[in-house]
């Protein structure tokens, strides 16, 4: 099993839709076992520009960092979909340990 995290900015999209949606539909599609989309409160990317939610900034890019745990052989196929999508944002896998045990 592997995790996939995307990390990209509320703001981007893919024609007119936000990515993280055209992320999530294509996840469906492909039939990935699960996604979960998570919307930061602060954070910078490689310009150093902070966004930030409080009660005196109202952020309207948040970071958005989507997980996807499947096989190995899925996450490696859907990387490359994903490479497709440009954009700015980036993306990585880590293995998962003990997945079949926890699933008991």
């Amino acid at each position: 099993m592997k995790l996939l995290k995307i990390y990209l900015g509320e703001k981007d999209n893919h024609g007119h839709k936000r990515m993280y949606e055209k992320i999530m539909e294509l996840a469906y599609n492909e039939g990935l076992k699960g996604i979960t989309v998570y919307k930061g409160i602060a954070g910078f990317g490689e310009k150093h520009h902070i966004h930030k939610s409080d009660f005196f900034t109202l952020s309207e890019d948040l970071p958005i960092i989507i997980e996807i745990i499947d096989k190995k052989e899925k996450i490696i196929n859907f990387q490359k979909i994903i490479a497709n999508l440009k954009f700015d944002g980036i993306m990585f896998t880590q293995p998962i340990e003990n997945y079949e045990e926890y699933k008991k």
